[in-house]
């Protein structure tokens, strides 16, 4: 299938400045993650009071013991989201988030594998902020 990975901007609180950041898409994931790194910065980091153990990214096992609430900007709009903060070393160099399962069917993203590019709908996008009261 190849790689999806696009830049969008990314922030934490509409109060920080955004940055541009590659995100990697992957429907195979269930969860999104973000590099230490990238979530250093941030103010919306939570820490987690037991940390979460997960399987298969980084050769193995690994654990994040903090998430970030993020918001992407798309097609306008900034839509948020909770991802794992992990080490960088568990995430390919090549992008700083992954994007998983969780967070394209909230948003309705769609993936075209043939031509390695995503679907954005705005209006699924504005539906979804409605649902959830933070539009």
């Amino acid at each position: 299938m190849g790689d999806i990975i696009k830049r969008f901007s990314v922030r934490s609180t509409s109060k920080e400045r955004s940055r541009r950041r590659k995100l990697y898409f992957d429907s195979g994931s269930p969860r999104t993650f973000i590099k230490e790194s990238a979530a250093g910065g941030m103010k919306e980091v939570l820490k987690l009071s037991v940390p979460d153990v997960f399987r298969s990214l980084g050769d193995g096992r690994f654990k994040a013991s903090s998430m970030a609430r993020i918001e992407v900007q798309m097609l306008g709009l900034w839509v948020p989201h909770l991802c794992y903060v992990v080490p960088d070393e568990v995430l390919d160099p090549d992008y700083e988030i992954l994007l998983g399962h969780d967070f394209m069917q909230i948003y309705d993203i769609r993936i075209n594998p043939k031509r390695r590019d995503i679907i954005v709908r705005k209006n699924a996008l504005m539906m979804a902020l409605k649902v959830r009261n933070t539009a």
